[in-house]
């Protein structure tokens, strides 16, 4: 790595929690090579509800540019390919920092280095480090945690040289612009009417991309309804335009509140977000952007994946999860009557909620 790269290609894909917890490396890349050009390359989002890198990360400051390729395996994809093939080597990217999710198989990391290889890069950093056993188990059954998703893309930076912060320690900013924030203010004014009371508002996420992440949304209405009544806390429903729907109908038991799923982009959210108490909700991107602007989480998790890696970032989280003989299935729609969900009651999350409240109001008190 000597001369300094001055052109270096990021391969990250996935959605708002995947490039959320890539924000700590992507911070380490800029400090270690400030005059690098940094891009960031992923796959075409699949559907509209999929937001890629680009919605994510700040417009300046962080990375220089955005590539895209297409995903799935056709022989229209195939071609496409090639042609980003051509693309990068006309690029003349000299290092590549491998980024991919800590799921990748063996399979697919030999045959993203061979693509990259003929595309010209000679230099491939955080290669190394992949923890082949991604579903570990105690000898009694139970799930060994693994480590949170941001730190594991350190830990294979740090196998190349770079140093990296301490687990747990990583810069999760977004660089958060005045335009976001303005935007933020903008819609609060023409909301005219409810607004929060002197004991703030919480962030509540009734959604995710997974049935078999979603708590039931009648759950919700109850510990809202807690929190509005014993804590005076006004209730704002964040999350896509899918969300709404359900936000409208809490909102409507509830009789006050705000919703703003579908109606800000995921930084407007992020810049919302930073104006919360804290966060109530599922397993989700929106849960990964309250976290990086600095948010306390209740998070509320099914046993579907093993512990750990998809928690929120950083201190003073909550989270809940029930497991279940089922846990570690990975399914996208749960067989089983989303028993791991169902098993987490009102109470624990509404008593997780009240500890963050005394927390939070002790280190203001600091």
């Amino acid at each position: 790595m000597n001369p300094l790269p001055k052109r270096i290609l990021v391969f990250r894909i996935g959605q708002i929690g995947d490039t959320v917890a890539a924000l700590p490396s992507l911070w380490v890349l800029r400090q270690q090579f400030p005059a690098a050009r940094i891009v960031v390359l992923s796959e075409i989002p699949a559907q509209q509800t999929h937001l890629p890198p680009e919605a994510v990360l700040p417009a300046s400051g962080l990375v220089d540019g955005f590539e895209k390729y297409p995903g799935g395996a056709s022989l229209k994809n195939f071609f496409a390919a090639w042609r980003q093939l051509s693309r990068l080597r006309k690029e003349g990217f000299a290092t590549l920092v491998y980024l991919v999710p800590s799921g990748r198989t063996k399979r697919q990391r030999l045959r993203d280095k061979i693509f990259f290889r003929l595309a010209g890069i000679k230099h491939l950093l955080a290669t190394q480090g992949f923890t082949e056993n991604l579903q570990p188990k105690s000898p009694d059954g139970s799930l060994i945690p693994l480590p949170k998703e941001a730190d594991a893309l350190l830990e294979r930076l740090k196998c190349d040289g770079l140093p990296v912060p301490a687990t747990g320690q990583g810069c999760l900013d977004l660089k958060i612009t005045e335009v976001d924030r303005q935007r933020v203010k903008d819609w609060w004014r023409q909301k005219a009417g409810p607004r929060p009371g002197p004991n703030g508002w919480v962030a509540i996420c009734t959604g995710g991309k997974l049935t078999s992440k979603l708590w039931p949304w009648e759950r919700y209405a109850e510990v809202g309804r807690l929190l509005i009544e014993q804590h005076g806390l006004f209730p704002v429903i964040i999350g896509g335009g899918e969300d709404r729907a359900v936000g409208e109908k809490l909102l409507s038991q509830w009789g006050t509140g705000l919703c703003a799923a579908g109606e800000l982009t995921v930084r407007e959210s992020a810049a919302l977000l930073a104006g919360a108490r804290f966060y109530l909700g599922n397993d989700t991107g929106v849960m990964h952007l309250a976290a990086a602007v600095g948010k306390s989480c209740v998070a509320i998790f099914s046993a579907r994946d093993w512990p750990g890696i998809w928690e929120p970032y950083g201190q003073g989280h909550k989270v809940l999860r029930f497991d279940v003989p089922c846990s570690g299935c990975r399914l996208a729609v749960c067989d089983q009557d989303l028993i791991c969900l169902r098993g987490i009651e009102v109470q624990q999350v509404y008593a997780a909620c009240v500890e963050i409240i005394k927390e939070n109001a002790t280190l203001r008190k600091d």
